[in-house]
C-alpha cells in the first residue's frame, strides 16, 4: 500500500477484534483497560506507525471493535453496547474528543467525480432476531433518510457506499447479521435498491468488509458489490458463491464476476481519474493485481 501512495486508506470496521483470541491465557477482553489493549497493541506495529504517519484514513466499525461477533444493542453480555460505542469514539478521529452527539456516519466529497458515503452499522440497528420486514433497519430511520437525502442532492459522477456489512453478498445462510442476510435486513436493502433506480442515481456501488473473502458482485436490480476481504492471509477465508446452498443466494440470482480461486490476505485498489473514469483493483497481500474493473467516465 505504500508504494502505491494512496490519497486515502478506509478501514471498513473489526479493526480490531475484542472478542478474540479467547483462551485461558488471554481470553475475551470486556472491561475498558483490555478494550484499550487490544487497539494500543494493534497500532503500535511500526508498519502501521508508518502507513498512518504519511496516510489519511477513514474509519468505520463493524461487529468485533463494537462488542462481539454479530453483536447489536441488546442483551447483557459485556463490553456493553454504550462501551463499544464510546470507545470506538475515543480511539478512533472520527469525531471531537467528548463529543457523543456527531453521527458516525458520514459522507465526504473526494473529489469533482467521486463522492463516499460511510454508514454506521451498529448503534442504531434493531435486533438481529427480529423479523424482516418493513419496520427492521439496520440503518435505523435518521441514518436512512440522511443517506437518500445526500445521494439526491450529489453531483459526483461516482457514489460509493462503503458499508461495513454486505448488502449483496451471497454471506452464508446461518447468520442475520447484514443487509445480505435471510432474515436479516434484506427488506431495508432491497427497498433501499428500488429507490435508487426510482431516483435515478447512478454511479453508485457498494464496497464491503466484514467478508473475509473478495468478491465482486450484481444484485438482480443491477447494484454492484466490491467486497474487499481480509488484510491478512491468516483471516482469509474461500467463501460463499451464487448457488451455494449454504448461501444467502441458492437460486444464483446474484451474478458474480469476479471471487478469489484461492484465500488470500488483500485489499481493494481504487482509482478515479480526471478523465472521469474509475479503475477498482483486487490485490493480494504481495500487491499482486488478481481482478481489475474498468469504469468508463461515458457510463450513466
Amino acid at each position: 500500500m505504500n508504494e502505491l501512495k494512496p490519497d486515502f486508506f478506509v478501514g471498513t470496521g473489526d479493526i480490531v477484534y475484542y472478542d478474540w483470541p479467547r483462551t485461558k491465557d488471554q481470553p475475551a477482553a470486556t472491561a475498558l483497560p483490555d478494550l484499550r489493549k487490544k487497539w494500543h497493541e494493534q497500532f503500535r506495529f511500526p508498519r502501521l506507525v508508518e502507513f498512518f504517519g504519511r496516510t489519511p484514513a477513514f474509519w468505520s466499525k463493524d461487529d468485533h471493535d463494537f462488542r462481539f461477533d454479530d453483536a447489536d444493542l441488546t442483551g447483557a453480555k459485556l463490553p456493553a453496547a454504550g462501551t463499544g460505542i464510546d470507545l470506538f469514539r475515543e480511539q478512533l478521529p472520527i469525531a471531537p474528543a467528548g463529543d457523543r452527539d456527531k453521527p458516525t456516519y458520514r459522507t465526504h466529497r473526494v473529489s469533482k467525480n467521486l463522492q463516499i458515503w460511510l454508514t454506521e452499522g451498529r448503534d442504531h440497528r434493531s435486533p438481529n432476531e427480529m423479523p424482516d420486514g418493513p419496520d427492521k433497519s439496520l440503518w435505523g430511520k435518521t441514518q436512512r433518510e440522511w443517506l437518500q437525502r445526500t445521494l439526491r442532492e450529489s453531483d459526483a459522477k461516482w457514489k460509493i457506499l462503503i458499508s461495513p456489512t454486505p448488502m449483496v453478498g451471497p454471506d452464508g445462510a446461518r447468520k442475520k447479521d447484514s443487509h445480505a442476510n435471510l432474515g436479516g435486513f434484506q427488506h431495508e436493502a432491497n427497498t433501499f435498491f428500488a429507490w435508487l433506480k426510482e431516483n435515478n442515481i447512478s454511479g453508485f456501488f457498494t464496497v464491503c468488509g466484514d467478508r473475509h473473502w473478495q468478491f465482486h458482485s450484481i444484485h438482480p436490480s443491477g447494484v454492484e458489490e466490491f467486497g474487499c476481504g481480509a488484510l491478512n492471509d491468516e483471516n482469509s477465508i474461500l467463501g460463499h458463491a451464487p448457488g451455494d446452498p449454504r448461501s444467502t443466494d441458492p437460486d444464483a440470482r446474484i451474478k458474480q464476476p469476479f471471487k478469489y480461486a484461492e484465500p488470500t490476505g488483500g485489499f481493494l485498489h481504487v482509482q478515479s481519474r480526471e478523465d472521469r473514469s474509475l479503475r477498482i483493483e483486487f490485490r493480494n497481500d504481495g500487491g499482486e493485481i488478481l481482478h481489475a474493473v474498468e469504469k468508463s467516465g461515458n457510463e450513466d
